[in-house]
């Protein structure tokens, strides 16, 4: 049997932050984010042996063993292992593959589409009591905050579950899933006016430090510059909603300035000097706003452009050493299918 499945990243347009604990817990949280069209993809092949052989394309590594109950997490390819770990419970042997579209750490929740791809091929094998969206989106979060130890929110693994744009509020032990039904005519304006570019790698500093842990330790220590970003945040995520079902692209674009003035006072190391520098040549040539995609310190950022200016500022942030990378928005969300197995013909 062969099954492959692909499930989207995501850009977060506002509310990032407010989705993690403890502040989502004791204050309510809510993000507005839309998945795009790259993937995770992830293929299974069940063996006649009970030998597990998983590979990534990604990190140009494999690694092999004779049985599931002879993995060991050792922070290569963990993010593949702990899924085939927890799902694989009939001990059959399988070849695992994954690849990615976009690069690791950048800022576009593909850790978490990596484990919906992973937990979709397994669902996809039960012949009954299969899990809906929300329970694979919940073990996906469970794995990699609570067995792996990977600090974050919970936006990611409902974002690319569902799919779409939407807007995702969370409490202590609740998340709500709610899609923005948009015209197809706003939706296509603001697909048009968007645009996404690679800043760069993390930086050492960010990706060693933990920026998520660097803002939630400000925030449980009631630091006031950071409680109150995070609520205003939550405010702004508030507002972009009804600014979208509105069509309202001039207010959205304004809102996406503002959420990025408060992202920035979350930690230290959110933004860099290039990735200032990026921002303001974009806002120079036509951005009414933009962010960074993630947790902060390199990635991916967005913005949203002045009707017929978009083309400007992305050759402006090329010029500036900028990536572009294009897109459009994925509907679906995970998906998985089966295909034709011709390894004994």
């Amino acid at each position: 049997m062969i099954i492959r499945s692909r499930s989207p990243v995501r850009v977060s347009f506002g509310g990032g932050g407010t989705d993690c604990s403890p502040y989502c817990d004791e204050n309510g949280g809510c993000v507005v984010s839309a998945t795009i069209n790259k993937y995770a993809y992830a293929t299974l092949m069940t063996r006649l042996d009970q030998e597990i052989h998983v590979e990534s394309a990604d990190f140009l590594k494999s690694v092999k063993f004779g049985h599931v109950n002879e993995i060991v997490y050792n922070n290569e390819l963990d993010l593949l292992k702990v899924v085939i770990k927890k799902m694989n419970t009939s001990g059959m042997g399988l070849n695992i593959f994954m690849r990615s579209s976009v690069p690791p750490k950048s800022g576009l929740g593909g850790s978490a589409a990596v484990f919906a791809a992973m937990i979709g091929l397994f669902n996809h094998m039960k012949r009954e009591k299969k899990m809906t969206d929300y329970e694979v989106a919940e073990l996906a979060h469970h794995l990699e905050r609570d067995e792996l130890k990977i600090g974050g929110g919970r936006q990611d693994q409902y974002a690319t579950v569902f799919g779409g744009l939407n807007f995702i509020e969370f409490g202590k032990g609740w998340v709500r899933v709610n899609p923005l039904k948009m015209k197809k005519d706003h939706l296509l304006e603001l697909e048009k006016n968007l645009i996404l570019v690679y800043a760069g790698d993390k930086t050492v500093s960010s990706i060693q430090a933990d920026i998520i842990t660097d803002q939630m330790k400000s925030y449980t220590q009631k630091n006031v510059d950071v409680v109150e970003a995070l609520n205003k945040t939550k405010e702004i995520a508030q507002d972009m909603r009804y600014a979208l079902l509105r069509g309202d692209f001039e207010r959205f674009g304004n809102l996406l300035h503002e959420g990025w003035v408060e992202k920035k006072k979350f930690s230290s190391l959110m933004t860099t000097p290039h990735i200032n520098n990026l921002y303001d040549i974009a806002k120079k040539n036509g951005a009414l706003g933009g962010k960074i995609t993630g947790s902060g310190g390199g990635g991916f950022m967005l913005f949203y452009c002045e009707p017929n200016k978009e083309h400007i500022v992305l050759e402006k942030l090329e010029q500036a050493g900028a990536r572009p990378f294009t897109f459009t928005f994925d509907m679906e969300g995970l998906q998985t299918w089966e295909c034709e197995d011709k390894r004994g013909v």
